[in-house]
């Protein structure tokens, strides 16, 4: 199992999969992402299951770090993301080597 390292969570990162649809009459509402589609597309890039966890960001992006490394995709707003310093393109896949630091700006 891969490991991301949050050293800054951003506001209001949580990690979301596509929610739990059908138990409206209990009274439990959906929940899940809140760009659904982004999260299928990323998974699908990187080769996951559609309805696979994610990270999601609100406004102010955060700092990770991939210690044993990853393969990830950026999907949904732009957060200026840089790999190292360098800048990271939406909508791919991207490889993260052991030790590699992901920073996501404030959304402008």
């Amino acid at each position: 199992m891969r490991v991301i390292e949050v050293q800054e969570p951003g506001l209001l990162t949580t990690v979301q999969d596509l929610g739990r649809e059908g138990f409206g009459p209990m009274g439990v509402s959906p929940s899940g992402a809140a760009d659904p589609i982004a999260l299928r597309i990323g998974n699908r890039i990187v080769g996951d299951a559609e309805g696979a966890a994610g990270l999601e960001m609100t406004l102010l992006g955060g700092t990770f770090v991939f210690p044993e490394g990853a393969i990830f995709a950026l999907t949904g707003s732009d957060f200026g993301a840089t790999l190292d310093g360098k800048p990271v393109e939406l909508w791919m896949a991207v490889e993260a080597r052991p030790g590699q630091t992901l920073r996501l700006k404030p959304f402008a």
